[in-house]
């Protein structure tokens, strides 16, 4: 008697699956905005009301809910600001709204579990703006072939966006759509192709929202406060900064050459490390003393608002030669996170930055410099090879292995531009400035610049696809004039491309 049983109750559900194969395939269209929004610049909010009827559900009895809804997890309509358990106001029973698009998938074991045929019954079910995600009504809106932004940074209440050009038409629609639908979202601004050139941080415009671009922000358990408008900060460095934070002890130092608001250095004095802190734009300065004191670590932190190279030169070498005569016992870190131009600082570590009598002073304890930089590369080239070459390039001379601490690649900032983070010791041959001819390991093949009269800027820079970095000679005044040619070519290129990093 059983066996016929469920054979009847299988074959009804088999002749209903029809009817509802048909709501599945009917709904599916209603289950979007409706298209006649499309290239619209504004939001229409009434719009996207909308009336789905029929809606599959299953109604039942309270005391039966939970069980029911365990089996039908997966099932269930799952909108925007909608329950799809609720209780009818008429009958006061409990009614389970279901996935159109998903009725076809209940198998009718599943069915006669639930007791389908028994509860089932079908709503009108009213829709609005509320209910669509901001993908979805963003595709309504945006013609076809525009791409949807997905990518985007929220820092404190500001959502920021790096518009394409194609989507700038519909800059304020985007924005709207938003900051509507991001909770702790205040202000939407989009940042410009225009990055400060002595003080390194982006141009924004506020499309949407309050006009207030003062935010906090949380970050390896400190409070981080500042001007988004006025200083540079990237929510996407967070896990980078914790890894670096990491490495430092109680008792050691750290020199953070660029130090922006904080990100390595808050964290670092909070654990008791000596802190010596610059950065050349007054806005971080300011914001980074204010964020020493808001963390309570003004204590174990110096601020400074100098040019990285006389801070360098000046204070760096300053506090490491006591540290030494004072027979400190913490190791001393370097930070020099401007990746576009930190590179360019190298060479005052070895252009006599200490005497021999103060290398013969430190070298039992070297400092360890992490120093970033951005490559061009294809997914092919080796990364870590690329940035070896370019640290040494602009260094003159090469890391020897005992030196090299760790080449680790950062992330990918746009196509074909690598974010890598080079470590090493500064070793007494790199402090006297030792040409690698000169070092216990092998020397390298001559380079392409080096036995012929022009020069390529790839090769002069170290980022030629991987192939041998060059290394800094002495060279004819032309080439050297050319060098710095290259250089500030490739500078200007990085400023370029400086504006899709996020």
């Amino acid at each position: 008697m059983l066996g016929s049983r469920r054979l009847a109750q299988f074959g009804a559900a088999c002749i209903l699956r029809v009817p509802y194969n048909y709501c599945q395939y009917a709904m599916a269209s209603l289950l979007v905005p409706p298209s006649s929004l499309q290239s619209q610049k504004k939001v229409d909010y009434e719009a996207f009301n909308v009336t789905l009827k029929k809606v599959p559900c299953l109604m039942l009895p309270s005391k039966e809910t939970d069980q029911i809804v365990n089996h039908l997890k997966k099932y269930l309509l799952k909108l925007p600001k909608f329950r799809p358990v609720q209780t009818d106001e008429k009958t006061q029973k409990i009614v389970i709204h279901l996935d159109p698009r998903e009725i076809s998938n209940i198998t009718p074991i599943l069915k006669e579990t639930v007791r389908w045929s028994e509860l089932f019954c079908e709503k009108d079910l009213e829709l609005s703006y509320e209910n669509w995600t901001r993908e979805e009504i963003l595709r309504a809106i945006l013609p076809k072939e525009i791409e949807v932004p997905t990518s985007y940074s929220i820092i404190g209440h500001i959502v920021h966006l790096n518009l394409r050009d194609e989507q700038l038409p519909y800059k304020n629609v985007i924005g709207q759509v938003l900051l509507d639908k991001i909770p702790s979202a205040k202000t939407v601004v989009n940042k410009l192709n225009e990055i400060d050139n002595t003080y390194r941080y982006f141009a924004m415009e506020i499309l949407v929202g309050e006009p207030n671009t003062v935010v906090k922000v949380k970050e390896s358990n400190c409070t981080f406060e500042f001007d988004f408008s006025k200083v540079y900060w990237n929510p996407r460095l967070a896990t980078e900064h914790e890894a670096i934070v990491k490495l430092f002890k109680a008792g050691d130092v750290l020199y953070d050459v660029f130090a922006g608001v904080g990100p390595f250095s808050i964290p670092a004095a909070r654990k008791k490390v000596g802190v010596l802190a610059n950065d050349l734009n007054p806005e971080s300065y300011k914001w980074l003393v204010n964020n020493a004191k808001l963390n309570k670590v003004t204590k174990n932190l110096t601020a400074f608002n100098k040019d990285g190279r006389e801070f360098l030169i000046n204070d760096v070498k300053k506090n490491i030669l006591k540290q030494r005569h004072d027979a400190k016992m913490g190791q001393e870190h370097i930070t020099m996170n401007l990746p576009a131009l930190a590179v360019e600082f190298l060479d005052v570590f070895t252009k006599n930055w200490f005497t021999i009598d103060e290398i013969n002073k430190i070298k039992a304890k070297p400092p360890i410099v992490h120093v970033y930089c951005f490559i061009k590369a294809a997914k092919t080239d080796d990364f870590k090879a690329m940035a070896k070459q370019l640290i040494e390039h602009n260094l003159g001379v090469e890391v020897p292995k005992k030196a090299l601490i760790n080449i680790h690649h950062v992330r990918n900032v746009a196509p074909c531009k690598e974010m890598m983070r080079v470590s090493f010791l500064l070793v007494e041959e790199i402090l006297k400035g030792q040409n690698i001819d000169n070092m216990e390991e092998p020397a390298k093949k001559k380079t392409k610049f080096e036995n012929t009269n022009t020069v390529d800027c790839h090769d002069v820079l170290g980022i030629n696809n991987g192939q041998e970095g060059t290394e800094r000679k002495q060279q004819k005044p032309e080439k050297e004039q050319r060098k710095q040619e290259c250089i500030q070519s490739y500078r200007k290129e990085i400023e370029k491309g400086q504006s899709s990093v996020s």
